[in-house]
């Protein structure tokens, strides 16, 4: 591969060109791509989805640039359909080279990217032992620590050796929190987890300012309180769950940028009413200064969303529907009336939707007896789609009464709960007003514990 002379000249013309008039930016990554190979390949922010291909620039080269105020992780994804993460600092400039041997780095940080091209960390699968199993656990912690050892004995720099232990580290977390889960949503395995498989959870601070770094930083620690409400290592609160997760971010950069995160997280998710309280409850403990900056934003944010959701809104009266269930017998929110009801809008295609419903089964059934209704509120339209509905609700009962929304996702009812997305779950008081237009999963305790405050 002639990659040395090529990124010889490169070195040589930005140097010329910064003798210039105009003053080089200290802070711009830049990276050449030299590919022989037929076919397109990409380069993007690690754990951003989709794809961006890279394409020529005016003059033909084939050039990414970007304005870095810190170290980050990009992702190469090469014309083979192999992935690369790629460690960027501010200022490097790098070449990515790929031919028919494969991938190589030259230029600044060549030898660390290459370091990481040799020794990715993925959990180990085998057919011979049962995923997420105590030797499953055993052989990939035995994989881990050997790769954390070979690191810290490459004599690479400092920063990076910190930095990509907090990546491996933090990577094997991940897929500890989020594996099983995605193996019963979309391989409909049932996964046996050893009795202290969240373990690592219960001393797990968060207190390496570097974490922000990560690609999936947020996500994973997000992950991990949610997973410690639900095995009982922390309270769960449905209004003071922020300071909750707080109080476990002992770094305060972490923690206020974590909560930053958190407060745009909600406002993704939909209309809070609860958000100006959450705010309320966290401002204190965001202290980092470029946090704090991004709170008049969220309040904008929040503002746009309490516009945009003004017929939905907390106290308002809750829109009237009629629904049918799998015999035809029609069903209106008028029969309900006296009693909370929890509504899951869902349909069929949705796996999301019907791996929360052994959740909504199991709440419906630990509250029985209560003056709460649940309503699973399928929006299958069609013969084939409301046959799959038929057919899974006797599989899975998923709720108290197991409802169809005539007309799906063009009904009225949909339009009037400004229903983009499921599922969505809604809560309604016994006077037919809306408590939660943008309630929890039934798979979050925080839901059960709403649903029991407001019975008080």
């Amino acid at each position: 591969m002639k990659c040395g002379y090529s990124m010889l000249l490169m070195i040589l013309v930005l140097a010329f060109a910064g003798t210039g008039c105009q003053k080089a930016k200290t802070n711009e990554a830049r990276v050449v791509f030299r590919v022989s190979n037929e076919g397109s390949f990409y380069f993007q922010p690690e754990g951003k989805s989709g794809y961006e291909k890279v394409v020529p620039d005016s003059l033909g080269n084939v050039v990414f640039t970007v304005e870095l105020e810190e170290p980050g992780y990009y992702q190469y994804t090469s014309t083979k359909q192999r992935f690369y993460s790629v460690y960027l600092v501010p200022g490097a400039q790098m070449e990515i080279c790929e031919d028919a041997d494969g991938v190589t780095f030259k230029g600044d940080l060549a030898a660390e990217n290459t370091f990481l091209a040799e020794n990715p960390f993925t959990a180990a699968v085998s057919r011979e032992i049962p995923t997420y199993s105590a030797e499953w656990m055993k052989i990939n912690r035995e994989e881990l620590s050997r790769i954390l050892e070979k690191l810290n004995k490459s004599g690479l720099s400092p920063e990076f050796i910190h930095q990509q232990t907090l990546k491996y580290q933090y990577g094997f977390y991940n897929q500890l929190l989020e594996g099983p889960e995605l193996m019963a949503m979309f391989m409909k395995v049932d996964v046996n987890l050893p009795d202290n498989y969240y373990d690592f959870l219960k001393d797990l601070k968060f207190d390496d300012p570097l974490i922000t770094r990560l690609p999936k930083w947020f996500k994973t620690m997000l992950a991990a309180f949610e997973r410690m409400e639900k095995e009982g290592m922390i309270e769960v609160s449905p209004d003071k769950y922020m300071e909750i997760y707080a109080g476990r971010i002992e770094n305060d950069k972490v923690r206020s940028l974590f909560l930053i995160n958190l407060l745009n997280f909600t406002l993704d998710k939909g209309y809070s009413d609860e958000l100006p309280t959450y705010v309320m409850n966290v401002r204190r403990l965001i202290t980092d200064t470029a946090a704090i900056a991004q709170l008049p934003a969220i309040e904008a944010r929040y503002q746009q969303a309490r516009e945009a959701n003004k017929s939905i809104l907390r106290g308002m009266p809750a829109p009237e529907f009629k629904a049918v269930d799998i015999n035809g017998k029609e069903y209106t929110s008028d029969q309900f009336k006296g009693k909370m009801q929890v509504l899951d809008f869902w349909f069929t295609g949705c796996v999301p939707c019907r791996a929360e419903m052994p959740y909504m089964e199991k709440l419906a059934e630990e509250m029985k007896g209560m003056p709460v209704v649940f309503a699973s509120m399928s929006l299958d339209v069609g013969d084939e789609l409301i046959g799959l509905w038929k057919q899974m609700i006797q599989d899975k009962k998923g709720a108290e009464y197991r409802l169809n929304v005539p007309g799906g996702f063009k009904s009225d009812l949909v339009k009037a709960y400004l229903i983009h997305s499921v599922p969505r779950i809604v809560i309604i008081d016994k006077e037919g007003k809306i408590v939660d237009a943008y309630a929890k999963r039934p798979s979050d305790p925080k839901l059960k514990m709403q649903l029991l405050e407001l019975m008080k």
